[in-house]
């Protein structure tokens, strides 16, 4: 990443291309969208065997490629091969060329934190949000 494109969180960030999915094995699975009129007809994501992490997802409309996501998974240290966290994730739509990409850095990330009850997400505090937001 650029030093010009650089912000107060990514400043100190060692960016480089995650290569760590090379010459693993992955699950290919297909999902097709419910809804006839969503922006995509069916997807292809590419899924670690072992961790099932989603490294690639690939988007389709009409049966041409529109969009695809790649996502760079960081182990959280556990014993648990699925315990990790995106690194980042970065996106292309094919048609415009237009790239996104979305870094989280390891300082915001935390594993088996200790959260008080009151700052949990519920179903009791899921309905007390408005049906309708302005």
């Amino acid at each position: 990443m650029k030093d010009v494109k650089r912000n107060k969180y990514t400043q100190k960030a060692d960016i480089k291309a995650d290569c760590s999915v090379d010459g693993k094995e992955v699950y290919k699975l297909k999902s097709t969208a419910n809804d006839a009129n969503w922006w995509y007809d069916n997807r292809v994501s590419y899924i670690d065997a072992k961790t099932f992490a989603d490294y690639r997802t690939e988007y389709f409309k009409g049966g041409n490629h529109v969009k695809t996501i790649d996502r760079s998974w960081v182990s959280a240290g556990l014993s648990d091969p699925r315990s990790s966290y995106w690194g980042y994730w970065y996106g292309t739509t094919l048609a415009t060329g237009h790239e996104t990409m979305a870094f989280i850095p390891s300082n915001v990330t935390k594993v088996n934190h200790k959260y008080k009850k009151k700052n949990l997400w519920s179903t009791s505090t899921l309905k007390k949000m408005p049906k309708k937001i302005k």
